[in-house]
C-alpha cells in the first residue's frame, strides 16, 4: 500500500484548489470575458497608477505579445485607458479607466465574499495562519521567477 507522502498531497490539493474548487467559485459571479490574466493586469496597472506595457508584461512574466494582445483587447472594452509617455514619445502609459476599476473591484469584491465565506467558522488564528503561508508561498514563487529570469539573461 502506497501511503501518500506530504509532498503528495500538497500537490494533490494544490491542483485541487487550482483546477476546481476556489477559482470557479471566485469565477462564477464575476463578468464575462474577465480572464484571470485581465484581472492580474488591471490589478497591477492600479498598484502602478500608470505603466508601460513592457513594464507589465516583465512584472507579470508574460511575453510582450501576449500583454499586446490583451491590452488592445481591454483597451476597446475601454477597461483601460492609454497616453503618451511624456519621457519618451514612443512609447505610451497604460491607466485603468472607471470601467476597469469597477470591475476589478466588482470580482475583487466576489473573491473576498468567498474567501470569507469559506473560512466562516474558522479560529482567527488559522485564517492569519493560512494568509501567512499563502504569502509566504507567493514570495517564494516571485523570487524564483526572478532568479530563472535572471539565469535565462546570463
Amino acid at each position: 500500500m502506497n501511503v501518500p507522502t506530504s509532498d503528495t498531497t500538497l500537490e494533490r490539493e494544490w491542483g485541487r484548489l487550482r483546477r476546481v474548487q476556489l477559482m470557479q467559485l471566485v469565477r462564477a459571479g464575476s463578468e464575462p470575458g474577465l480572464s484571470p490574466l485581465a484581472i492580474e493586469l488591471l490589478r497591477a496597472v492600479v498598484e502602478a497608477g500608470e505603466i508601460r506595457a513592457s513594464d507589465l508584461a516583465n512584472q507579470l512574466f508574460v511575453t510582450k505579445t501576449s500583454i499586446s494582445r490583451h491590452v488592445n483587447e481591454m483597451l476597446s472594452e475601454r477597461l483601460l485607458t492609454q497616453r503618451p509617455d511624456p519621457s519618451d514619445g514612443r512609447a505610451t502609459l497604460l491607466g485603468v479607466s472607471l470601467t476597469g476599476r469597477r470591475a476589478l473591484e466588482k470580482r475583487e469584491a466576489r473573491r473576498s465574499t468567498v474567501l470569507r465565506e469559506l473560512c466562516e467558522g474558522w479560529p482567527e488564528g488559522d485564517v492569519t495562519i493560512l494568509t501567512t503561508l499563502i504569502q509566504r508561498l507567493n514570495d517564494g514563487i516571485q523570487e524564483r521567477r526572478l532568479s530563472e529570469r535572471q539565469l535565462a539573461k546570463e
